[in-house]
């Protein structure tokens, strides 16, 4: 569960680039099993939560009083609303592959409920969740996290918290475009306490970041600004947090913003075997201009110096590009999305964005930049909590990509 992620999201590849070739990887088609499996997924869930035990019992925790449409709002407001969440994941650079999350929503108040509690600024304090869950994919990565998202003391405090053992395999890549596969296995912790200043709608706090890794390349060839095959490492840092958030619901929001910094300071004072730096700003926005159309947009900008681990450098986020396919010291990501109503349950989404890196010192890297975009679709799956599932379809340079979202696309 990311620091900003309220929601949880879990990617589905359509197709994936060949590796180890000098030459950027081809054009491809969109793979139709991904979206097929991905659809397919969705719908058979709908229908376990469906599912009569009871007599009437769908009825009272999996349909909407209102409209009488499969809704988990009920099951999640009740002590034991365990929601489970079975889909394909993974993201382009890792294969085919599937994840099963338990999410329990639970504390704060549910958006629309009479007794939701009120905070210090008046609005409905946001329900806590928590999450556990495990993921495989086809090229062995793998990887077994648990978090907690908490708002206490009528959302005075703000706490984030994640624990996970991981073994992703994912690909580097130089200023050419030739990718060298790689294994980065270990545990990785993140804790983030933020505190609202008065009754206003900042927060500031800090923040600890830490993983003890190995990291191994599965060919004798390496990135050019690397010279051993296979290397542990412990990263930890300590950091300043502040955040702006204005958001009327922390799942699927419609209207508000969210503005949020980071300095995070690695150093060996703190345990860390290498003394660098990382600087984070993202800024979501929300607009709700008819009952029916919601228009947000994202910046996201990050930029390290010091010493820093390959890995470890800032990479463009848009859906279409692969996890760290284009890097440098500082990468921008600027995207945009529209969701439109077809009816109060079901929208249609378009986005699209942009991206820029500025590869500064590193030699084995260049500036580049890069389009993407694409189509989806959503659920409202939870109308008291304003969360809405579903799927998008993107394309960038190189390949078609398949994104199973659940809550906020960011």
């Amino acid at each position: 569960m990311s620091a900003t992620g309220t929601t949880t999201r879990w990617f589905s590849r359509c197709h994936r680039a060949g590796r180890g070739r000098s030459e950027r990887p081809a054009r491809v088609t969109p793979h139709r099993r991904g979206l097929a499996a991905a659809i397919l997924c969705l719908v058979a869930a709908s229908r376990v939560f469906a599912q009569e035990t009871t007599a009437g019992a769908s009825t009272s925790l999996f349909r909407d009083p209102q409209d009488g449409a499969f809704d988990v709002s009920a099951w999640a407001a009740t002590r034991t609303g365990v929601i489970p969440v079975l889909s394909p994941i993974t993201e382009p650079a890792v294969g085919y592959g599937g994840v099963l999350a338990l999410v329990l929503i639970h504390g704060g108040g549910l958006a629309g409920l009479k007794d939701a509690p009120r905070g210090v600024t008046g609005k409905p304090v946001p329900p806590d969740v928590s999450a556990v869950g495990g993921a495989l994919t086809e090229n062995d990565t793998w990887a077994v996290a648990a978090g907690h998202i908490g708002h206490w003391g009528g959302d005075r405090w703000r706490y984030t918290g994640a624990l996970a053992r991981l073994s992703p395999r994912l690909d580097a890549y130089d200023s050419s475009g030739r990718s060298y596969a790689f294994n980065l296995d270990g545990w990785a912790v993140v804790q983030e306490l933020r505190r609202r200043v008065g009754g206003t709608d900042f927060f500031i706090g800090a923040r600890y970041l830490y993983s003890d890794t190995t990291t191994t390349f599965e060919l004798e060839a390496l990135p050019p600004d690397l010279t051993l095959p296979e290397r542990g490492a412990r990263d930890s840092g300590l950091g300043a947090v502040a955040e702006y958030d204005t958001r009327d619901n922390i799942f699927t929001p419609n209207r508000g913003a969210q503005v949020k910094g980071s300095a995070m300071f690695f150093d060996p004072s703190l345990g860390s075997d290498r003394d660098y730096q990382r600087y984070t700003a993202d800024a979501l926005l929300f607009s709700n201009p008819h009952r029916r159309l919601v228009l947000s947009g994202r910046l996201r900008t990050q930029t390290v110096g010091g010493d820093e681990p390959f890995y470890a450098r800032p990479y463009v986020r848009l859906r279409g590009i692969p996890a760290m396919r284009y890097q440098g010291e500082t990468a921008v990501s600027l995207d945009a999305e529209v969701r439109w109503g077809l009816t109060t349950r079901w929208w249609l989404v378009g986005f699209g964005g942009s991206g820029w890196t500025d590869a500064g010192s590193v030699r084995s890297l260049e500036d580049e930049s890069v389009v993407a975009g694409g189509f989806g679709f959503r659920y409202l799956i939870a109308r008291l909590l304003g969360l809405q599932m579903g799927l998008d379809v993107a394309k960038g340079p190189e390949q078609w990509a398949c994104y199973v979202v659940f809550g906020s696309s960011w």
